[in-house]
């Protein structure tokens, strides 16, 4: 785990197999180390002598360096382990056969328990694979020493007798170091499932700290979008009060036409709160604001396309129309049963787009061009000029009154 500290590795098992990679790679180094000192000093000492050792520490050295070469990967855990083992083998038979050259069963038997204790405690093996260990250098000591040492039967097992406890102490200490290395691992998973859940809380809390910034920027912009609006509509039902006043000759007629007008915006109002004040379909406004006045299905024909209608527009058009409707329903086309009104819009594409809506009107008691204008007039003639850059022609013919409204045509529209 120390590995896992040093390198900030987020993964104890990772950590673990380059620990056992990193300790596989040092030993092999230290028995290479070890043997080419042997061989040279055995070249040096005795040169030209005893070619048999030198063949043996020639083929130690040689499968070392291939075990070496070929435990690269920390991933490759079992892969590393039998090559590692493979290597450790050969150089345990390897010091045998050295001793039984030379005829020597002290040093081997030295070299041997010294690579034991060096594997249980140097390289993190199992348990299991530090027992083969044990049996390996067992069966090795025994070979050499009843190979060497002339001896009744069976003496060999006095001389393994008094290293059995040293090797056998290094399976202890294998499993001890193993049962070690898993509780730290298990602490430091825990550890990190900990700090992995503080993180993920911290990332929820973040995300629910910006879902609250946003939420209170889209209040402030909500509250200032309605303190714009009902400024705006208070100034609406002020200027339609005022002139309302002005135009009344009585007051049964100032309530009469101030009422018919605020619920015709109310109406307005109402059916821009349902659609967030994203706007209507012309089609939509006509029907919220002449629908009201029909005597039967057969009153008003409307023969609209789908346009949209900003929420801009809809206020001043649809108080527009509520004016024409009223004047038909007070003199014109709609006083009568048998009148007529008919609605119709088309997008006229002669350089830059605009939307032509058309009321007529037919059927109806005979119409005389009125002495003076009123609030309604003005409206329709002038605010829908005034606030949307638009042309409206009104005319009072003898069949009935005829308007063409000209707008831009909305981006939607478009």
């Amino acid at each position: 785990m120390l590995a896992a500290r040093l390198d900030g590795s987020p993964d104890p098992v990772g950590a673990s197999d380059r620990l056992l990679l990193d300790r596989i790679c040092l030993g092999l180094q230290l028995v290479l180390a070890g043997v080419a000192i042997v061989f040279v000093a055995e070249l040096v000492v005795h040169p030209g002598e005893r070619p048999l050792i030198s063949i043996a520490q020639a083929i130690n050295f040689a499968a070392v360096a291939i075990a070496l070469h070929f435990v690269r990967e920390a991933s490759e855990r079992t892969f590393n382990l039998v090559v590692g083992f493979a290597a450790y083998a050969v150089t345990v038979v390897a010091v045998g056969a050295v001793g039984v050259f030379a005829k020597d069963a002290t040093s081997p038997v030295v070299l041997l328990v010294g690579l034991s204790v060096v594997t249980g405690t140097l390289v993190p093996w199992s348990p299991w694979w530090q027992l083969v260990s044990v049996l390996l250098v067992a069966a090795t000591g025994i070979w050499t020493v009843a190979t060497i040492v002339e001896s009744p039967s069976l003496f060999w097992v006095q001389n393994i007798g008094a290293i059995a406890p040293t090797l056998g102490s290094t399976v202890f200490i294998t499993y001890a170091l193993q049962r070690q290395r898993a509780a730290v691992e298990h602490a430091e998973r825990e550890r990190l499932s900990r700090e992995e859940s503080l993180r993920e809380a911290n990332r929820r809390l973040e995300e629910e700290i910006q879902q609250h910034r946003k939420t209170e920027d889209a209040l402030r912009f909500a509250i200032r979008e309605l303190d714009h609006r009902v400024k705006n509509t208070l100034a609406t039902v002020q200027a339609v009060a005022d002139q309302t006043v002005r135009t009344s000759a009585t007051m049964s007629e100032f309530s009469e036409a101030f009422y018919g007008r605020i619920q015709a915006l109310a109406r307005i109002h109402t059916a821009l709160a349902v659609r967030r004040w994203e706007g209507l379909t012309l089609t939509e406004l006509i029907e919220l604001v002449v629908g009201p006045y029909r005597h039967h299905a057969g009153s008003v024909a409307v023969e609209c396309d789908g346009t949209f209608v900003s929420s801009e527009l809809v206020r001043v058009l649809g108080m527009a129309l509520h004016e024409l409707a009223t004047n038909a329903a007070k003199y014109g086309a709609l006083s009568t049963k048998d009148g007529r009104v008919a609605i119709s819009s088309r997008i006229d594409s002669n350089g830059a787009d605009r939307l032509r809506i058309c009321w007529s009107e037919h059927s109806g008691p005979p119409v005389r061009q009125p002495l003076h204008r009123g609030f309604g007039m003005k409206l329709i003639e002038e605010a829908l000029v005034y606030e949307t850059d638009g042309d409206v022609t009104l005319r009072f013919l003898p069949v009935g009154v005829r308007c063409e409204i000209q707008l831009p045509v909305p981006p939607a529209a478009a």
